[in-house]
């Protein structure tokens, strides 16, 4: 005979209340004109995971406007995404900085 176990109605509305959403964040790059085309690529598939039609937009926009809109995400993995890109910058002497806006 299975056994059956019934969880309090109230269960639900109290793991909603324990937790806080965190708290979102929008990423920009931020250039000063002389990135290339081709590390705005590698940035932008490899640490930003986007495809290559998505990149191509993006990388369009951080090379003629100096700035391109990368994604959302929670803070932690924003500002974690935003030092993996500017350590990589400047490894490859590049001034490029990311711009971590809170929502």
């Amino acid at each position: 005979m299975p056994i059956t176990i019934k969880l309090p109605v109230t269960l639900k509305s109290y793991v909603n209340n324990q937790f806080d959403k965190p708290e979102m964040c929008l990423i920009t790059i931020i250039d000063d004109k002389h990135v290339s085309w081709e590390f705005c690529m590698k940035i932008l598939t490899e640490v930003f995971h986007r495809n290559y039609e998505d990149a191509e937009a993006i990388a369009h926009e951080i090379v003629t406007n100096g700035e391109g809109f990368c994604g959302g995400y929670i803070q932690e993995i924003a500002e974690t995404k935003a030092e993996l890109v500017e350590q990589l910058a400047k490894k490859e002497r590049f001034s490029l900085t990311c711009l971590v806006e809170e929502v």
